[in-house]
């Protein structure tokens, strides 16, 4: 093979086919025998002249499923499969590139190239992708349990105080976009106090954390009072808070009115049966406040929830009382 350009040597076709590296084979796509190997394939291979390439090479009977080779000689275009082979994790490229001979007979020129270490690192890689993405799904899912813990009352597993204060400044903000009303019910265990010193803290506790399974649906679906998109909240002691979005303040005196005779069977619980011995009543008191027409922010709808309970324990106990209405702020020089 001799270079156009002048003064430059001349190469032997069978030198520079035996110096690559890969598996080279010439073939006849019409008989499907060896025309030509380079050294690389008579090592492999031995002199497959006399035989179907797909006998030899990779131990077909007839043509093999995954040869393209029809396909390169038919658009007259480079193919290529990637061949797993059976019975081992050796892992094959062959392509295929159609060539026209001096003689105007068409041949494919085959390369086999081994890729198995190569498509063993690709596995590698792909095992520590995922090995990757599935640490950092835990490490999300880690993050926000402990958001979430961040914001939860250890007890009874409902939002905490300061959750609750941020959550009703975002909550009475979009009530003001959107002109839907917004109610809020501070909830008040009667003489508490009472349960700790006749039962013990153990059974003090265990009245806690009934109050949030009932206020709260997530951890009691179909047990609670509450809707998916209520609030509640552990205020502080036996307090409890509970948001209630879209609600107006006759829709709030109802839901009031469940809670005050929900908790008043909660004796009745199993987990309770120990306030049943001597027989002690459980009551709460509650006071009921709506956005905007108690308050215009979220502090003074705090305030105003707050006044309706103790208007509630003034009034007896056992009961639900609805906070005074905001006054109108007077004209200037009226």
């Amino acid at each position: 093979m001799a270079d156009s350009r002048s003064g430059l040597d001349a190469y032997d076709p069978q030198s520079l086919l035996n110096s690559q590296p890969v598996i080279i084979t010439v073939i006849d796509p019409v008989t499907h025998k060896a025309v030509f190997q380079n050294s690389k394939s008579l090592t492999k291979f031995g002199d497959i002249s006399s035989q179907f390439c797909h006998e030899k090479v990779a131990g077909c009977p007839a043509p093999c499923k995954f040869c393209k080779m029809p396909e390169a000689v038919k658009h007259n275009m480079p193919t290529a499969s990637e061949v797993l082979l059976p019975y081992s994790e050796e892992c094959l490229l062959f392509q295929w590139a159609p060539v026209t001979t001096s003689s105007g007979a068409v041949h494919v020129v085959e390369t086999i190239t081994d890729i198995t270490a190569l498509k063993q690192q690709q596995v590698r890689s792909e095992q520590l992708v995922k090995r990757l993405s599935d640490a950092n799904r835990e490490l999300l899912h880690t993050n926000d349990q402990l958001r979430d813990q961040s914001s939860r009352d250890g007890l009874t597993k409902l939002f905490n105080h300061s959750h609750f204060q941020q959550t009703l400044v975002h909550m009475c903000a979009q009530s003001t976009r959107s002109l839907n009303p917004l109610s809020l019910l501070f909830i008040d265990l009667d003489n508490f106090k009472s349960i700790n010193d006749t039962y013990g803290h153990i059974a003090g506790d265990q009245v806690l954390k009934e109050m949030g399974w009932l206020l709260d649906s997530q951890q009691s679906p179909g047990r609670s009072l509450a809707r998916a998109s209520d609030v509640p909240a552990r205020y502080g002691g036996e307090e409890f808070a509970l948001i209630l979005p879209d609600t107006s303040m006759n829709g709030a005196l109802s839901a009031a009115e469940r809670v005050r005779h929900r908790v008043t069977t909660l004796p009745l619980l199993p987990e309770l049966a120990i306030l049943a011995n001597p027989p002690l009543s459980l009551t709460c008191s509650i006071g009921v406040a709506s956005f905007p027409l108690h308050a215009s922010s979220a502090s003074g709808l705090v305030s105003a929830a707050d006044a309706a309970v103790y208007a509630a324990k003034r009034a007896g106990k056992n009961c639900v009382r609805m906070a005074n209405p905001v006054s109108p702020t007077p004209l200037v020089g009226s």
